[in-house]
């Protein structure tokens, strides 16, 4: 019970800050947008934390039409995981996670794609739903719509590309002794 008490209260807190920054700064502007997608991220990490879920669901499955990340190659996610080197996100992204060649490692990572993937997905779906309520034409949603598109629809794209190739190594790789 608490644990949901901490979640209600700390959407409220997402609510309220994004609402007074919105009814101060504007809806339809950079900051907003900005402010928006990272309170919700922030939220997201803090709901995830206190449920801790298994993302056990089909949903993370790659699908046929994903043809082992083809379909995300021809979206750009190659240069958008080179626009994250390029701007230091990776290198926070590493020293959090850090790589070895090892199954528990390999198993984090592609854990850690799911609910990374799942967090992405929910806020990029609250994003839209906002940028409906708020923006009275695409000009005014441009921003919303700019920034869910690089914070929250491919960062979903890179980890459906890379998912695939983690449970291909973890399919290749012996069990590991316990």
């Amino acid at each position: 019970m608490f644990k949901w008490i901490k979640a209600g209260l700390a959407s409220a807190l997402s609510f309220l800050f994004c609402y007074y920054t919105g009814k101060f700064l504007g809806t339809t502007g950079f900051v907003f947008a900005w402010v928006l997608n990272f309170v919700l991220m922030t939220w997201y990490t803090y709901i995830d934390a206190t449920f801790n879920w298994k993302y056990e669901s089909a949903y993370f499955d790659s699908l046929k039409f994903e043809k082992e990340g083809a379909v995300y190659k021809y979206l750009g996610v190659n240069f958008y995981r080179k626009l994250l080197v390029w701007t230091g996100w990776e290198k926070l992204r590493i020293k959090e996670n850090k790589m070895r060649y090892s199954r528990s490692s390999l198993e984090h990572a592609e854990f850690k794609s799911r609910s990374s993937e799942a967090g992405h997905t929910v806020i990029f779906m609250i994003v839209c739903f906002v940028t409906f309520i708020v923006a009275d034409s695409l000009k005014e949603a441009r921003w919303l719509i700019i920034l869910n598109l690089l914070l929250n629809a491919y960062p979903v794209f890179v980890q459906r590309y890379n998912r695939p190739r983690y449970r291909r190594l973890l399919h290749k790789m012996p069990a590991e002794a316990v």
